[in-house]
Order: structure tokens, then C-alpha cells, then sequence
């Protein structure tokens, strides 16, 4: 009985911190629109940039990649999602290192 009340102090203690916890993560998402990862495919020959937060930032094509049309677009959808999963992650460690290094539940960020 007394361990299900020390659970409800832990959980008020915890409610209390989600103001903090949620600016932690309003800076974390701060710092990961600021930096930028790079998706390749193609050896190379198309690059895309995001950031952090999803957002697509440049998609550089070398001309090469036009002699066979019909890889443009599997390149650039490839680079695209490399770029985003990247950004995924970099969003994923920026918001660990904002909450003290507490993992978070999928999908809150």
C-alpha cells in the first residue's frame, strides 16, 4: 500500500517538471532546425540537405543523373528519406541531451 503512494509522489513530482521538460524540448528543437544533414544516393550525385525538424533544405542533382531519366526520381526519393531519417535522429539525440539523457517515448517528437 505505501509503495502505490510513493508512485503517486514520483508521478507528481514528474508532472511538476513537465513545464521544464517541455521548454528542454523547445530548445532541443531549436538547436536541430540550426543544423543540417546531408542524404546521398547515387554515388554521390544527388545530395539533399534537412534539418533537424523535417524541414528539406536543398536537393542538388549532378547533370549526369538526367542521361537516365528514369533514375531521377528513385534518387532523389532515396537521398530525400536518407536526409530525413538523419534528421530524425539528429532530433532524437538533441532532445535525449535536453532531458539529462532520458530516453523518450516513440513518437513524442
Amino acid at each position: 500500500m505505501f509503495g502505490g503512494m510513493k508512485g503517486m509522489g514520483d508521478i507528481m513530482k514528474m508532472m511538476g517538471q513537465l513545464p521544464k521538460m517541455k521548454e528542454n524540448l523547445m530548445q532541443a528543437q531549436e538547436r536541430a532546425k540550426s543544423r543540417v544533414v546531408t542524404g546521398e544516393s547515387g554515388g554521390g550525385m544527388v545530395k539533399v540537405n534537412a534539418n533537424g525538424i523535417g524541414e528539406i533544405l536543398t536537393v542538388k542533382i549532378d547533370p549526369e543523373v538526367f542521361k537516365d531519366p528514369e533514375t531521377v526520381g528513385p534518387l532523389v526519393v532515396s537521398a530525400i528519406n536518407l536526409a530525413l531519417r538523419k534528421g530524425k535522429e539528429l532530433m532524437a539525440e538533441e532532445a535525449k541531451s535536453s532531458m539529462g539523457g532520458m530516453d523518450l517515448p516513440p513518437g513524442l517528437i
